[in-house]
């Protein structure tokens, strides 16, 4: 299986069975994300059989957090994401929990727990504090097949959801592109995975 990798301190990170390393730093913090719902190999690209997404989620560019933050558009826009992307996981979790370890939710389900703390990292960073309400996600239903059908309802909307936000947060070049990471893992790896499923 594809992985998933955080690593602290050096900034570097080393893609499963690659051998590739990627380097960088976000509040002290690389956050590789691979969607890693539909197989394939490690890469910076899209293709059929999976995705892989690097979010390097950077700190303020001036080094301090931000006074607004707390009543920009950006605050809301993370806010926004981050309990959408809580939701996912926790409507995947409850398929997990009724019909078993099945895939692709074992998959997706772990890459939404990434796509959390994406949104964690670069919210730290630009000094923006997260929503705490618990996510309970959509009740899991009886049969895999419509279980399937959820997770294309609930990957569209996260696909549209991020066309709404992404104008809005245009001033933040760290955020615009972890949304549009998250976006794209889910267009590009975890939608076409529960639609073949379905």
């Amino acid at each position: 299986m594809t992985g998933i990798r955080t690593t602290t301190g050096s900034g570097r990170a080393r893609w499963p069975g690659s051998g590739r390393v990627m380097a960088g730093a976000a509040a002290g913090a690389l956050v590789v994300v691979l969607a890693a719902c539909g197989g394939g190999t490690a890469s910076t690209t899209t293709s059929a059989g999976g995705a892989g997404s690097t979010v390097q989620a950077s700190p303020s560019t001036s080094g301090t957090p931000s006074s607004t933050a707390a009543a920009s558009p950006v605050s809301s826009a993370l806010a926004t994401a981050y309990q959408s992307e809580r939701d996912a996981q926790a409507t995947y979790a409850n398929v997990l929990a009724r019909l078993g370890q099945i895939q692709p939710f074992v998959n997706v389900h772990e890459s939404e727990g990434q796509h959390v703390l994406a949104i964690e990292t670069v919210a730290r960073s630009a000094g923006v504090t997260l929503p705490t309400t618990a996510a309970t996600g959509q009740p899991s239903p009886s049969t895999k097949a419509a279980a399937c059908r959820l997770g294309t309802s609930v990957e569209e909307a996260n696909i549209a959801l991020y066309d709404r936000l992404l104008p809005q947060v245009s001033t933040s070049a760290a955020v615009t592109k972890v949304f549009a990471t998250l976006q794209g893992a889910s267009r590009d790896a975890h939608l076409p995975a529960f639609e073949r499923c379905a």
